[in-house]
């Protein structure tokens, strides 16, 4: 593999022009056919197999379900006081006005059809029911509903409008705070603008082909919108690494006094080797997501793994080519001064202190990092997953304000109504239906239930519960009206199945919570595999296994205390403290995933190199250390800035997201890779790099530290 990357980097180098103009073309291409191609993503998620989502389906077939979308506009006064007649006159005039808005079917005044039960028994809130022609709005019913709304709303009557009409809100996030911060980081890095600039402009020719390809893509096939989402993080943040990783090795070798010509292959042969497989094992592990065959899921792990495959070979072919452009000039005038004068640089003096430090005492920081990760990682044992609602959307938005408003005039019930299909042996009378309902309505968690439909031998009930759609009483509730029991209990014993938005969320949430065991098990023994094959060792890719899991404990658990529990939330912008979005856990593991790869291969690698090239197993890991500390910290703290802006910028789905990223890279960069890793592999002495002979013959070597390659003199 070394021998066959180091010709790709010398060939990509030799026709850097070529190279250049090839991945300018592809760019273009993908640019092109996502403008004349793409397709619309689609935002409904749904997993084939649940028993609400058919129980849906048959309820809309059964009992004349259509394919209208619908929605309230809520109104209130002010609290403390009630509706009064002047409200109603606003109130009417609003709602002919909402009726004459293009792709509105029909509104309803609740004040004009009493029986549309749209006032509350305090008087003081009430709503319009909404209609739509389609199933969703459109942007322009969105814009209409949004600006009756705001010119309604007034100190006298707070009127607001909930998702099923206006969408949810999403803020604007730029990425230029965070491109920006890398810039800065790799410029103090290298040096030189030249050197900086390379890892940025390769990754996001990498990340706009890649992304570009995947909207391209929704011609043939049908995407959801969570799919691109793991895409774009991963994309970005693998290929800055990958560049970076390369441009550094590339570096450091003409800092030792190779000549540029040589080191560029060398580099590629022995850098690129990590990048591959590095590469390699988060693809599979991505496209591993595919056994858990839940659609979006599939989509969300393919679309990732095309983006991290296209981020390598930007890596491998394409950032040669800028380096071979820029010659010895990605170096400053003062280094190339020192080599013309024959000085080599030796390591820097933080990273060799810091790792002669974690050598002396090897023990103390190991414990000293399981304890701190132990304690951040604690709040996972709470951990709630769940897929958002109104109620979940930051306070200034018109659906939280209508959820409020709702949750206040009716109870939090309102807002996460469920359905009971009952299928009977039978035709069903009413005296089994009212039999239905009044069991039903006695279930602790009930606040009311209400005959919805009657159809031959099926029985619509409709359910509104005591607690609001993210509660957990409101899971129990879901659970508990499933309970065989019930069904037995009742006249007829019908089969009974639990159906509506909530309880399709509900169990959405739990096969996604069911399927990370599977899948976190899945890439730690590939990732364990492939690194025995990279590193030829068992003590090693096992570490690699468990210090991922470690990282990945720590982030989540801070992410629950902050966005689930609320500890800090004002800080971070959490309103209100609501369960992890349920796509959380997997998007975090994949990139988490990548990033924790990456800088396992950039340090681990370079300690095999110098064990490999017959230094001591003590000596190879501070000297590898020493010369892998800067670049992983370097990639750390850019992924950092990227995220953190996501932090700062994004909205009530990316925040969380974007957080749980920052603080796993903190924690596995600074805290695993620099701290813990060393001191576990000074620890294991010789025995890390221990391969039983059996295995040995059967392991195929990958030549990851590029030992057979040749290594051309320093000048001087």
């Amino acid at each position: 593999m070394a021998r066959w990357l180091e010709a790709v980097g010398a060939f990509s180098a030799r026709r850097r022009w070529w190279v250049i103009v090839a991945w300018v073309v592809l760019l273009a291409a993908a640019v092109g056919s996502m403008t004349a191609f793409a397709k619309p993503l689609d935002a409904h998620i749904t997993v084939k197999g649940l028993q609400s989502i058919t129980t849906l389906d048959e309820v809309q077939k059964t009992f004349g379900g259509d394919d209208h979308g619908s929605g309230r506009v809520v109104f209130a006064a002010p609290k403390g006081e009630k509706l009064t007649d002047a409200d109603a006159a606003a109130v009417a005039t609003l709602t002919s006005k909402l009726a004459e808005v293009h792709g509105v079917a029909s509104a309803t005044d609740p004040f004009a059809d009493k029986t549309a039960g749209g006032l509350s028994p305090a008087g003081r809130v009430g709503y319009i029911s909404v209609t739509l022609d389609a199933g969703s709005p459109s942007s322009s019913t969105e814009s209409g509903i949004r600006s009756l709304v705001s010119h309604a709303n007034t100190a006298q009557l707070q009127v607001a409008a909930t998702s099923g009409l206006v969408g949810q809100t999403g803020a604007t996030s730029s990425q230029l705070p965070g491109i920006i911060l890398a810039l800065i980081v790799l410029l103090v890095t290298f040096g030189t603008i030249l050197a900086a600039g390379m890892p940025l402009l390769s990754a996001l020719i990498g990340l706009g082909t890649g992304v570009t390809a995947i909207y391209a893509a929704t011609s043939f096939v049908s995407l959801t919108s969570v799919a691109p989402t793991l895409a774009l993080l991963l994309g970005l943040a693998v290929g800055i690494d990958y560049s970076l990783f390369i441009v550094s090795r590339h570096r450091r070798q003409l800092l030792e006094g190779m000549d540029p010509k040589e080191s560029l292959p060398l580099a590629v042969g022995t850098a690129g080797t990590a990048v591959f497989f590095a590469a390699m094992t988060v693809v599979i592990a991505l496209a591993g997501l595919a056994v858990e065959n839940l659609g979006f899921l599939t989509q969300m792990g393919l679309a990732a793994a095309f983006a991290v495959f296209v981020a390598m070979l930007v890596s491998l072919t394409l950032t040669p080519a800028f380096l071979s452009l820029a010659g010895s000039r990605i170096l400053t005038a003062r280094a190339r001064r020192r080599l013309a004068a024959g000085e080599m640089k030796g390591p820097g003096r933080l990273s060799a202190g810091w790792v002669r430090v974690v050598q002396r005492r090897p023990v103390l920081f190991l414990v000293a990092s399981l304890v701190v990760v132990g304690v951040l990682a604690a709040p996972i044992a709470g951990l709630r997953l769940g897929l958002g609602n109104d109620g979940t959307q930051p306070g200034s938005t018109t659906e939280r304000q209508a959820s409020d408003l709702l949750a206040d005039g009716f109870g939090a019930g309102i807002n996460g109504p469920l359905e009971i299909l009952a299928t009977y042996p039978s035709a069903a009378t009413q005296a089994e239906a009212a039999a239905l309902a009044d069991k039903v309505g006695h279930t602790t968690g009930v606040a009311e239930t209400q005959l919805a439909g009657l159809t031959g031998d099926r029985v619509l009930l409709a359910v509104v519960p005591k607690s609001g759609p993210s509660d957990e009483a409101t899971v129990t509730l879901v659970h508990s009206l499933r309970e065989a029991s019930i069904a037995r209990s009742l006249p007829g014993s019908p089969k009974l199945d639990v159906t509506g938005d909530t309880a399709v969320d509900i169990d959405i949430s739990n096969r996604l919570a069911d399927a990370l065991p599977l899948y976190l098990g899945l890439i730690a023994a590939f990732a364990f595999l492939l690194m025995v094959a990279v590193f030829r060792s068992l003590l090693v890719p096992l570490k690699a296994a468990v210090t991922f899991l470690l990282s990945l404990g720590a982030s989540l658990g801070v992410t629950v205390a902050v966005f689930q529990w609320g500890w800090l939330g004002g800080l971070f912008g959490v309103d209100p403290p609501a369960p992890l979005l349920a796509f959380l856990p997997t998007i975090v593991i994949g990139v988490l995933f990548g990033l924790s790869m990456d800088y396992e291969m950039f340090l681990v690698t370079g300690m095999r190199e110098h064990f490999v090239h017959h230094e001591t197993a003590r000596g190879a890991v501070s000297t590898g250390f020493q010369q892998g500390a800067k670049v992983v910290a370097a990639a750390a703290l850019i992924m950092i800035g990227v995220f953190g802006n996501g932090v700062v910028e994004g909205d009530s789905t990316i925040r969380p997201i974007a957080f749980a990223l920052a603080v796993g890279i903190v924690i596995d960069a600074f805290v695993v890779r620099m701290t813990l890793v060393p001191a576990v592999l000074t620890l294991f002495g010789r025995a890390a790099w221990w391969l039983p002979a059996w295995l040995d013959r059967i392991v195929p070597n990958v030549d990851v530290e590029g030992a057979s390659l040749h290594r051309p003199l320093r000048r001087g």
